[in-house]
């Protein structure tokens, strides 16, 4: 089963960029280009005056002026040209949640619609990323918790499916996201109940989405592995906040529940409108939206309090007053000023109020975000080159507030909850948390045929075509008659072998063409999609996207369960020679050679290489003999050149074969026992027997 844990795992750091938006970046470094000449021009002109050889004159006025308005209009079309190719279609978000939801409501027997509205709507993609989490989340309560079994809503007078609508669309200057069941509801009493229950009294009056959001707080009557550790509403909280958004909620008994989820579309990438000021010598950028005023207050303005510390007051509210770099850790300013500057911010947490040496001025900055690794200050965002060249640092009005407020941080929140957050998200049905899954050792091979760059971009469009081919499954599964989306599952399939062979993640690859064969059967109408057929195809699917994401070295395991279904649905063409049938003698059949392998043949003894022939007779162990048989083969041609095989190499791949092998190879050794014998330990060879040999044994398939 996959879920939102390993969709966070497998984003890959790219993004498609559309060509006008290549076409609008070379036109600005066109400009800009003109723009540095201009500069150049004035420079010398500047210096010719400074030295009195030269006069910068009106001319030279009119490059500044000039020159400045280029520089502006630049920089702020850069800015939203970053902008536009950062936007992505929530349609992506929106495809990911559909296998989890399909999974999760087949395990709890709803009979369940859900229907994505607003595929079109463009978002930034962070935030698209960050919204498969709490999607997820509000998707799973409403399937678990608000849709009733079918025979309740038969008994309601409701249709017995039950409908799951997300809509996402823009509104001004946000985007809007619900998610809308039309089930029994939120038991508002119930939550207030166990709210008491767990937190006291003092929580009948609070707000239902203040109670649903607290962490651990749940009505459900025992853990399962969808809910029952109230962790789910209290995370899309957590996001939504992250974006400055807003969470709502509306329930009816009986009749639904809607979550809104309204969030501000991002208006800088790494770019912030700040204003900036200093404190004992250092420089602060902040949000400029996050600024609620500048003050310059007189000492006998600021108060103290026995239970409340100094404070100010604002506008008729009592606002908590600290001094910035007290906050920050560093050593407190200078307490004679006549004139305080105090700067009044608002995080998510509230307002608080900070003392600082001096204001400079809003400015349009660039940040940049310190290293992970980095021991800082959690209210310390990143850096920033001011005007002139200096260097100063921007703050997380946030934390910042949060921590002035003595109230828990992002950070803090994130690492209480570690612990839980594992427990909700799955990945299968084994109880163990995605998150917490190590990659199983022994790794297959390395991309040796595609290196750097080039493998992690099979990587990307391998992951790509293996999502779109989950996506025209489920399509299937609601349509089995939609012949278009049965052929694109099979190319899409098609293709994800070929990436899996270049790759050399050979046991994928063969395990893509038995999927591969049977949807070439439901093709040709020789299989009917039934449900346990579909669960089937998705469950290898979801096999090959998970060893995929674990590229260039993808476990060794083999999904041998799912394998053996595929060759029973198949057994009709295609029947393993290990289905207890006597094995050919393989010592005395002769090989048929092709006439290009004869040639391949007269080439390496051209090369003084020897041929062989070589009979292997290997133990399987727990793997089929067919992929323990691929492997070998795959092993000694990276020794020599595999010129024929019995069983030949299309019938290996169909899984007719044995564990036993003969082959007709080429290579630069004397003597191949010795290579054979280090390859035993590795592929269990307990008989191998080899003969040299030359072409002229062979006319035509016939020994001569």
């Amino acid at each position: 089963m996959t879920d939102v844990a390993t969709t966070q795992k497998r984003t890959v750091d790219r993004m498609q960029v559309k060509l006008d938006h290549l076409d609008t970046l070379l036109s600005l470094a066109g400009e800009v280009i003109i723009t540095a000449a201009n500069l150049q021009d004035l420079e010398r002109r500047a210096n010719a005056t400074v030295t009195g050889s030269g006069n910068l004159g009106d001319e030279g006025l009119d490059l500044i002026k000039t020159a400045n308005q280029s520089t502006r209009r630049i920089s702020q079309d850069l800015h939203n040209l970053v902008m536009a190719i950062r936007l992505v279609e929530i349609e992506e978000t929106f495809r990911l949640l559909r296998r989890p939801v399909r999974d999760l409501s087949r395990n709890l027997g709803r009979d369940v619609e859900v229907v994505f509205e607003g595929s079109e709507t463009a978002i930034d993609k962070a935030l698209a990323e960050r919204l498969l989490d709490p999607l997820l989340h509000l998707l799973r309560n409403a399937i678990d918790h608000g849709i009733e079994p079918s025979i309740d809503r038969k008994r309601a007078g409701k249709d017995v499916t039950g409908r799951v609508r997300v809509v996402a669309h823009d509104d001004d200057h946000e985007t809007v996201i619900t998610v809308e069941d039309d089930g029994r509801g939120i038991d508002e009493a119930a939550v207030r109940a166990a709210a008491r229950e767990k937190f006291g009294a003092g929580w009948d009056d609070q707000p239902l989405l203040t109670l649903l959001c607290q962490p651990g707080l749940s009505t459900a009557s025992e853990v399962t592995g969808t809910s029952g550790r109230g962790v789910g509403l209290d995370l899309v909280r957590t996001v939504v906040d992250e974006f400055d958004g807003e969470l709502d909620v509306e329930t009816r008994p009986g009749a639904g529940t809607r979550f809104t989820l309204t969030i501000p579309k991002l208006r800088a990438v790494n770019i912030i409108d700040a204003l900036t000021l200093s404190a004992g010598g250092t420089l602060y950028a902040l949000p400029i939206d996050k600024v609620v005023a500048n003050l310059g207050l007189a000492r006998d303005e600021v108060n103290t309090a026995f239970d409340r510390g100094r404070h100010i007051t604002y506008q008729g509210r009592i606002v908590p007053l600290h001094d910035l770099q007290d906050s920050l850790g560093e050593p407190e300013l200078d307490a004679d000023q006549p004139v305080l500057p105090v700067i009044v911010l608002r995080g998510r947490a509230g307002e608080a109020a900070f003392q600082v040496s001096e204001f400079l001025g809003p400015q349009k900055l660039v940040n940049i975000p310190l290293d992970e690794g980095l021991d800082h200050h959690p209210a310390v965002a990143g850096t920033t080159v001011f005007t002139g060249g200096k260097l100063g640092l921007t703050l997380d009005v946030d934390t910042l507030v949060a921590m002035a407020l003595g109230l828990e941080t992002d950070r803090e929140i994130a690492d209480r909850l570690v612990g839980t957050v594992g427990d909700v998200v799955r990945n299968d049905d084994t109880g163990v948390a995605a998150s917490d899954r190590a990659p199983e050792a022994g790794a297959v091979g390395s991309p040796a045929a595609a290196e750097g760059d080039e493998a992690e971009n099979l990587q990307h469009e391998l992951l790509t075509s293996l999502e779109k081919l989950q996506d025209s499954l489920i399509t299937l599964e609601s349509d089995p008659d939609d012949r278009d989306e049965l052929h694109h599952a099979f190319r899409r399939l098609h293709a994800a072998k070929g990436h899996f062979s270049v790759l050399e993640a050979e046991p994928q690859a063969i395990f893509a063409h038995h999927l591969e064969t049977a949807l070439d059967y439901l093709r040709a109408g020789r299989l009917a999609l039934s449900a346990e057929r579909m669960d089937l195809l998705l469950d290898g699917v979801s096999y090959l996207m998970d060893t995929a994401r674990q590229l260039p070295t993808p476990p060794e395991t083999f999904p041998t369960e799912i394998m053996a279904t595929l060759q029973e649905l198949t057994a009709s063409e295609t029947v393993a020679a290990e289905d207890g049938r006597e094995l050919a003698n393989l010592v005395r059949q002769p090989f048929n050679l092709t006439p290009t392998a004869q040639l391949q043949v007269l080439s390496a003894l051209k090369r003084g290489e020897r041929t062989y022939e070589t009979y292997l007779r290997f133990d399987p162990g727990r793997q089929p003999s067919f992929l323990a048989a691929y492997l070998l083969l795959r092993r000694i041609g990276k020794s020599g050149t595999v010129l024929a095989t019995l069983p030949e190499v299309s019938d290996i791949e169909q899984g007719r074969c044995g564990p036993e092998l003969k082959i007709l190879w080429s290579v630069n050794l004397d003597d191949v026992d010795p290579l054979l014998d280090r390859l035993a330990a590795l592929y269990r060879i307990h008989e191998h027997n080899s003969v040299p040999t030359t072409i002229f044994r062979y006319e035509g398939g016939q020994e001569g």
